[in-house]
C-alpha cells in the first residue's frame, strides 16, 4: 500500500544509510509493522497496526470500519501518541492524516529515519518474539511495592512472548522499575511519551499466547 505523497527517499545501496535531505524530510515513508491502539470520536478504543508512516499521514491496519474525515487519537510503539482526521478507506484500514507541531513533526521523522535505518542494517528487535494485540487490551498496572489500590489503568498496545507496550497516562514509571502488569511481574526497559515496555520475568507460553491473552 503506498500513502497519498508525491515523494519517497531513496535509500541507496543496502550498505548505506538511510538519509533525509531538507526536502525529504517534509515526507519521508517507511514501511513498517508497528502495533498500536486508537480511540475514535465516540471515545471507543480498538487494536490497529501501522504499516506505513510519514510525518504527514499514517496508514493503520484494522478490522474496524472509521468514517472520512473523523478525528482519531492514537498510541504506537516507538512512534508514540498520534492524532489527526481519517484522510481515506484501505481494503484493510484507513489513512490518517496526522496533525501535529513543527517540533513533533520533526521528532517524527528522526523516528522514522530511525527505523528505516534499523530494518535497512538489519539491527535487533528489542523484543525477541511476534506480537498480537489483545482482543480486552484493558490491564491494570503498579509498582511491586505498592499497594493494589494504588494501581492505574492502562491498555496493551501488543504483547511478544517476553514483553508488552503499554499505554498509560498520569504515570512516573522509569526504566528499571518492577511493575505488576495485572498479575504479571514485569520490569520497565523503556518509558515512551504515553506509555511503558515492559519485560516479563518468564516468557508466555505458547499455549496462551493469542488475542484473548489475559496477563
Amino acid at each position: 500500500m503506498s500513502l497519498p505523497f508525491e515523494t519517497a527517499p531513496h535509500v541507496g545501496t543496502p550498505h548505506r544509510l538511510f538519509r533525509l535531505s531538507a526536502e525529504q524530510r517534509m515526507a519521508p515513508r517507511v514501511q513498517i509493522s508497528i502495533g498500536g491502539r486508537f480511540m475514535r470520536e465516540d471515545r471507543s478504543e480498538y487494536g490497529g497496526t501501522a504499516i506505513e508512516a510519514s510525518v504527514q499521514a499514517i496508514a493503520i491496519q484494522t478490522d474496524t470500519k472509521c468514517l472520512i474525515g473523523e478525528r482519531v487519537v492514537g498510541y504506537f510503539y516507538t512512534i508514540g501518541r498520534i492524532e489527526g482526521k481519517v484522510l481515506r478507506l484501505t481494503d484493510d484500514g484507513f489513512i490518517l492524516e496526522i496533525s501535529t507541531t513543527p517540533l513533533k513533526r520533526d521528532k517524527l521523522a528522526n523516528q522514522l529515519t530511525w527505523l528505516a535505518n534499523r530494518d535497512l542494517l538489519n539491527l535487533p528487535e528489542d523484543r525477541r518474539h511476534d506480537r498480537v494485540v489483545p482482543r480486552d487490551p484493558r490491564i491494570m498496572v503498579r509498582l511491586v511495592k505498592q499497594e493494589p489500590e494504588a494501581a492505574l489503568p492502562g491498555h496493551l498496545i501488543d504483547v511478544s512472548r517476553s514483553g508488552a507496550a503499554v499505554s498509560i497516562r498520569g504515570a512516573n514509571f522509569k526504566s528499571g522499575d518492577e511493575i505488576l502488569l495485572g498479575t504479571t511481574p514485569a520490569k520497565v526497559v523503556r518509558a515512551f511519551e504515553g506509555g511503558i515496555a515492559v519485560e516479563f520475568h518468564g516468557a508466555v507460553p505458547n499455549a496462551m499466547f493469542d488475542v484473548d491473552l489475559r496477563l
